[in-house]
């Protein structure tokens, strides 16, 4: 049981570095396009030619993976808030990658975020896959269809304000990868899953997650927007898990989840509002 458990607690990280290091890429990606105002055909194929994104989005994939195995052992209240621990491998990452130094601000965030999973952690049991019927089911397999049309909506729209809600959709989009992921039925032969409208919903919500990520990323530097993303990325899967999955601490100590979730939280705020690098004690954010 000890083995399994820290499986998933891996395969929750594993997630979190390659969400973490996706986002950077896709970033370099998007910055060699043109900033769009829909999502085209044209747009899709122009992406696909270059090879930072692409491998981007190979790391989404495998972070997909070690999503289905994490949910499939662990409550969402556990998963999320480390999968929301990518936020500082793309600071890190964009530390190394552009000779930046990160600020103390910065730091202190990183901090926070650590001492918030640790305490959410150690309040974690190993959980099973769920089975939703009924009024929920439908809701999470055609939210996807909605999620994609406010996000046609906002990739008209340039304001900032756009950008972070751009970055909201995304977030909300790969949360319900990881709702979906806990309630996909593995117990029937594996390829029958592809046959699921779970897996089908999976998969729509992560094209969507992508397109509105890397629009997102066009207009801002890689850490603001992926900052953005976890806080809906981790928040929805938490509530829905609690709500509808019977996601339930270790003694039921909802206090010290809520107390571990709101610091990593205020981590993640710190850094999306700060400066995460700071050479020679000035601003030099990733160029748009």
């Amino acid at each position: 049981m000890q083995a399994t458990f820290i499986l998933y607690i891996l395969a929750a990280f594993a997630c979190a570095v390659c969400n973490g290091a996706a986002a950077v890429l896709q970033k370099v990606g998007a910055d060699t396009q043109k900033i769009t105002t829909s999502f085209t055909l044209k747009f899709a194929t122009s992406l696909l030619r270059n090879w930072p994104y692409v491998l981007g989005i190979f790391l989404d994939v495998a972070a997909w993976i070690f999503t289905l195995i994490a949910v499939h052992g662990l409550p969402l209240f556990v998963v999320q808030p480390i999968i929301a621990f990518s936020v500082v491998i793309t600071v890190f990452i964009e530390r190394f990658a552009f000779k930046r130094r990160l600020g103390r601000k910065t730091i202190f965030a990183i901090g926070l975020i650590i001492i918030g999973l640790l305490a959410i952690a150690l309040q974690s049991t190993v959980e099973h896959s769920m089975t939703i019927r009924g009024v929920g089911f439908w809701i999470i397999i055609l939210a996807p269809l909605f999620l994609g049309i406010i996000g046609t909506v906002l990739v008209k729209v340039s304001a900032r304000y756009a950008t972070v809600a751009l970055a909201a959709v995304a977030g909300t989009a790969f949360g319900s990868v990881a709702i979906s992921g806990r309630i996909l039925n593995f117990s029937q032969p594996y390829w029958h899953i592809v046959y699921s409208p779970v897996f089908l919903a999976l998969i729509v919500y992560g094209l969507v997650g992508i397109a509105t990520f890397t629009v997102a990323l066009q207009r801002e530097r890689a850490s603001v927007v992926t900052a953005a993303m976890i806080t809906f990325e981790t928040l929805i899967p938490i509530a829905v898990g609690a709500k509808l999955l019977g996601d339930v601490p270790k003694n039921g100590s909802w206090f010290l989840v809520v107390i571990g979730a709101s610091i990593a939280a205020v981590g993640t705020i710190v850094i999306s509002i700060s400066n995460t690098d700071e050479p020679n004690g000035t601003q030099n954010s990733v160029e748009q």
